[in-house]
Parts: structure tokens; sequence; C-alpha cells
């Protein structure tokens, strides 16, 4: 269920909330009507414009609105002040639809994209009487290129037709990779044009081929990226067909490179279905988008270990400052596995700030296989503040880490790890130990720093 925007979030944050609520949340008219009147309230005094702004890439920054405006070919919507509350529920279920007339009154005026003309040459699916392929009037330094697209995607229908799935990948590829070339009027036209002839069929054959020919995944998620929410709607529903990724990791690298989908995501963060939230704790650190952290933190705290490791994992991925506080407090987690997975995310950032951190959660720990892993992520660490982290364990006297004999095992053990990290800290460590540790501990270092 689609989280409800704040009351005072923008027009359109308000509008997209509610036409996502009727295209996905079915018997709630509460919650329908109270999306309604937040939006009808917001034009009670002024008027409003809402555009698709079409540019380089479909629905930038994760907008649900403008995705709906740019499938239904909506270019503005212009609302009146005082707008009948029964106008405005009219336009947002036909936009919530694929295929229902899109109304436009005084009072709620719709501006849409002119169809196509009728081609020139082989005859084409692309009547003038069909949505799939607006019009544009080109300038002259894009007409070639544009006559070029214009054939991409004329054999791309006819490839669909005839179940050509390789040749209906290789021309979506192309026309993607010719767009840039055109000017804002056509790239916004063609963007709708290849959208429209995306449909779920098509794009099922296409996830069915990339099964079949791993060779082909990487131009797949290139092209299903382009197909929007529809797209990502139909990505998270084959893959929540099973509980395992295997082959089909190529969608979840896809459904990561769309920010759009965001609003998908966090609903399926939020399910009970253990297999759910680990895909969605998946897409969201390839995302990469610092409004995925929160969801991830709270991914960590999930009742399915699978689930808390996928979410930590993640929180791995992002370099944001926002990632360090939930992996840092993910290191006293009751899960040992989780506290050595949290350890080694830190140490993957590669700062000398986590080093005392990690230290205090080593000197905590008690899972020998987890102290393990924290002591290996904390010597990864090529930094001063490591190397001091370590040598201070090697150099301690039996009393401060307990009775001697597990004593002398940590401090051989931390010797062994920084030997094997081979960074610059590594080494100065070694250096220090070797020269004033005791007994095994100190021969130990020698023989580590002679054999380099």
């Amino acid at each position: 269920m689609p989280k409800s925007p704040a009351p005072t979030a923008s027009l359109p944050e308000l509008f997209g909330h509610l036409i996502l609520l009727l295209r996905g949340t079915p018997g709630r008219e509460d919650r329908i009507l109270k999306a309604l009147d937040l939006v009808v309230a917001r034009v009670a005094d002024s008027p409003a414009l809402i555009e698709a702004g079409i540019e380089n890439n479909w629905a930038q920054g994760g907008d649900p609105l403008k995705e709906r405006l740019q499938i239904r070919q909506v270019d503005a919507i212009r609302i009146a002040a005082g707008a009948p509350p029964h106008e405005i529920l009219a336009l947002a279920r036909a936009l919530a639809d694929d295929l229902a007339p899109i109304p436009s009154t005084t009072q709620v005026q719709v501006t849409v994209l002119p169809d196509v003309p009728e081609p020139q040459g082989p005859p084409s699916l692309m009547r003038p009487s069909d949505p799939r392929m607006p019009s544009v009037s080109r300038d002259r330094s894009d007409e070639r290129l544009a006559q070029v697209v214009d054939g991409v995607l004329r054999e791309l229908e006819q490839a669909a037709a005839e179940e050509q799935w390789h040749t209906v990948l290789h021309n979506a590829q192309a026309a993607l990779r010719m767009m840039p070339g055109l000017g804002e009027s056509a790239q916004r036209v063609y963007t709708i044009g290849l959208r429209r002839l995306l449909t779920r069929p098509v794009l099922e054959a296409l996830i069915d081929q990339g099964y079949r020919v791993p060779e082909e995944q990487a131009r797949t998620a290139e092209v299903l990226r382009a197909g929007g929410l529809p797209a990502a709607e139909l990505m998270i529903d084959t893959l929540n067909r099973s509980d395992t990724i295997g082959p089909r990791a190529f969608l979840v690298d896809s459904l990561g490179g769309m920010p759009d989908a965001l609003p998908l995501i966090a609903h399926l963060a939020r399910s009970r279905r253990p297999s759910e939230a680990r895909l969605a704790a998946e897409v969201l650190g390839r995302l990469g988008m610092a409004d995925a952290v929160p969801l991830l933190s709270s991914l960590v705290q999930h009742p399915d270990d699978k689930v808390r490791l996928a979410a930590v994992d993640s929180l791995g991925r992002y370099r944001d400052k926002s990632a360090v506080e939930p992996l840092r407090q993910a290191l006293g987690h009751t899960s040992a596995a989780i506290r050595a997975r949290a350890g080694r995310a830190l140490a993957a950032r590669g700062s000398g700030a986590i080093a005392m951190p990690l230290l205090a959660a080593l000197e905590a720990e008690r899972d020998p296989l987890a102290w393990e892993e924290l002591l290996g992520a904390l010597a990864a660490i090529d930094a001063p503040e490591a190397a001091a982290a370590l040598s201070r364990i090697a150099l301690a006297r039996r009393g401060f880490l307990g009775l001697g004999g597990a004593a002398l095992r940590r401090q051989l053990a931390v010797v062994r790890t920084l030997a094997a990290a081979k960074t610059g800290a590594a080494r100065q460590a070694l250096s220090r130990i070797a020269a004033e540790g005791e007994g095994e501990v100190r021969e130990a270092a020698a023989v580590a720093l002679g054999s380099e």
C-alpha cells in the first residue's frame, strides 16, 4: 500500500499518490477519498499547472505522476481554482487506467500530444488513430535521425508481431541509443512511441529470452529500464514467483537502475513475506538513493535472517554517510552473523574513523566466528587508526584479554590476519608488535615481516 505523503506535500505528489491508490488499492475508498480531499484543498484558492516534463529520461527522479502522464500521452494539466472534486477524481481514474479516455473540462483542462500522421512507405501498425505513437514536428537537423528512429520502431513493431524477440531487443536498444541525438521535442515523442511498443507481452517475451540467452541479459536490462513503472511491476511479479533469484539476477540489476521504481520497492520492503522483503533489500542496495537508507535500516531489524543479511549487505554498498549509523548499530545486533556482516560492510568504506567502533565490537564479541570476521574487517582498513587498534590488542597484557591461553591465541590471530592483509597499515602494526611485543607474539610478527 503506497505510503501517504504529508499534507504539506506538493500538488504533483498529492495527485500522484491519488493515482497510485486508484491503481493499486482496490476497495479502499476511504484512503482514496482522503487523498482526493488533499488535492482539492490544494487548488481550492489558486489554480495549478502540472506538466509531464519529458526530457532525456523517463520520469526522472522517481515521479510516479509523470510516469502516468507520459504513459497516457498527457502533456499538461491545468486545474482551475475551486475545481470540483468529481472532475479531479474522474481525471485521476482515467490516468490510473491504461486505456480509459482522458476527460478534459473547463475546470480541469488536459493537453495531450497529437497522434502520428500516416507514415510514408511500407504499411505500419502505427496508424493515426493508434495512441502508441504520437507525432512531432521535426527540425531539419533532426529529420534524418528521426527518419532512422521511425524506421527502427516500425521494424520493432513488425518483429514483435512476428515474435522475433531477438530483433525486437536489438531494435529497442538501437532506438534508445539514438534518441539522445534528437532534439527535445523529438525525444519526447519517440520515447513515448517506444514505451507504447513495449507492451507487457513484449516485455514478458524479452525476459523469457533473457533467461534462455544469458549473453543478452545486459541488453535486456537496458531495455527493461526504458519500460518505466509497468516494466518494474512486471519484473517484481516475475521475481516474486520464486524465493530464489538465481539466473534472474539481471532483473534485480535492472530494477536497481530505475529510481522511479522506488515507491514500488518501498511497498515491497514492508511486505510480510520474507522473500519479498529480501528482494526489496537487494534492489534498494542497487538503487543507491539516500531515500532508501531508512528502508534498509528497518529491514536490518526484520525477523528473517536472510532479509537482515541482505539489508546489511545493501547498506554496505552506500557511500553516503547516512548508511554508517545503521551499520554501526548493527554491530550490537543479537545475531552474530549480522554483527560480522556489519563489520565487513563498515570496513569496506576504508575510513580510519571506522576503526574504533570496530575495535569496540571486537573486544565485546564472544562468538568465535564473528570475532574472526570482525578481526579481518578491521585489518582490511588501510589507515593508521586500524594499525593502532590492532596493535593495542596484540600488545595488551594477558590480563586485559582474559586467561592466558585464550588471550595468546587471539593475539597470534591478530598477527596472522595482519600478515594476510598486506596493507601499509598492517605492516606498520606488525613492525610495532615485533618491536614491543612479548614472546611468541613478537616472534610471529617478526617472521611475518621477514617473509614479505
